[in-house]
């Protein structure tokens, strides 16, 4: 199962979708791992994967791969922050920020849903397609 659930996220993360999230969430509600593993294992994944898709897309990028590999610079940095900062966290208040991470994920992925779903049909309305 953990196997299948890595093939999925990873899929879902080379699509640029946030396969890490699921990732863990679904490693945890399986209990197939505890969230330091999860976090672990998906942190694998996301650099393999970055990897992978980091090089792909450089090679598509036509304009500003100054600002492409800028950018490499700050997510290195974040990565460092998170990975100390973790350290000092406890893994209940780990939990409960992704468990609010998903909710506001979630949240915002129905409220623009909805939004594209009323722009669609004011679109609709005036005749435009």
């Amino acid at each position: 199962m953990i196997y299948i659930i890595a093939c999925a996220s990873s899929f879902l993360s080379g699509l640029g979708i946030g396969g890490g999230s699921i990732f863990i969430l679904f490693s945890m509600l399986f209990k197939l791992l505890d969230l330091n593993e999860a976090r672990a294992y998906n942190l694998l994944l996301f650099i393999s994967v970055g990897i992978i898709v980091s090089v792909k897309n450089f090679k598509n990028i036509k304009k500003e791969k100054k600002k492409y590999l800028k950018s490499i610079l700050f997510l290195v940095i974040g990565a460092i922050i998170g990975s100390f900062s973790s350290t000092y966290i406890s893994e209940k208040i780990t939990k409960i920020l992704f468990y609010f991470f998903l909710l506001f994920i979630g949240l915002y992925e129905i409220i623009v849903s909805l939004k594209n779903i009323k722009m669609d049909k004011n679109n609709t309305m005036k005749g435009e397609s």
